[in-house]
């Protein structure tokens, strides 16, 4: 399991983590991990792209103020999407584009993690809120740390890094309802037909 004192390891978000936790004025803890912080391309356009959408200017905001404390990463799905937007509009194309779109960010987030490739759990932690993401997950070549939005926020409790992080998430839980504090870890050792989604984490 990942400790505090774990250094140079990644961090990676899905977009609904980002969303909640800018709804709860918790982006700035995401730093409290001791991690470097990457987004990936197709997670950057479904929460910034499009500034009408919940919580597109803070987010922004936060990466703006994080400069290169924030590692921004290309993948060849966010590549082909791009490059499908680009081409002249058409039945055909607009079906492809749909197509591309569809788990566009959880597809780049693994994309990327495969192609950075961990050495053990603690050293990538995916942030997450959908299902699909772990499920991406569950047969993998590499070792990661699956988490969900909530335990995150118990871990940096826990830590000491923001005593108010729970309390913060359960205050938007009306809006944004997290899923309970779930918790894996893949091992590229175990069978992959013998491996389980996160589950809830142990009190400590």
């Amino acid at each position: 399991m990942i400790a505090h004192a774990d250094r140079q390891p990644i961090v990676v978000a899905d977009a609904g983590p980002l969303i909640r936790l800018a709804a709860a004025g918790l982006l700035d803890t995401l730093r409290g991990l001791n991690r470097r912080i990457v987004l990936v391309d197709r997670i950057e356009d479904e929460v910034i792209g499009d500034a009408s959408k919940p919580f597109a200017p803070e987010i922004a905001a936060w990466l703006a103020a994080l400069g290169e404390a924030v590692q921004r990463v290309e993948t060849v799905t966010g590549i082909g999407v791009q490059a499908l937007r680009a081409r002249p509009a058409a039945p055909e194309r607009d079906a492809l584009l749909k197509s591309a779109l569809r788990n566009s960010g959880e597809q780049a987030l693994r994309e990327f993690v495969g192609r950075w490739q961990p050495t053990e759990t603690a050293s990538a932690v995916v942030l997450y809120e959908d299902r699909k993401v772990a499920t991406l997950f569950l047969d993998v070549d590499f070792p990661v740390t699956l988490m969900t939005t909530r335990a995150f926020a118990a871990t940096v409790s826990r830590w000491g890094v923001n005593a108010d992080a729970v309390a913060a998430l359960e205050s938007i839980a009306d809006r944004y309802d997290p899923k309970p504090a779930l918790v894996g870890e893949i091992d590229p050792d175990m069978p992959v037909d013998l491996r389980t989604l996160p589950a809830p984490m142990r009190e400590s």
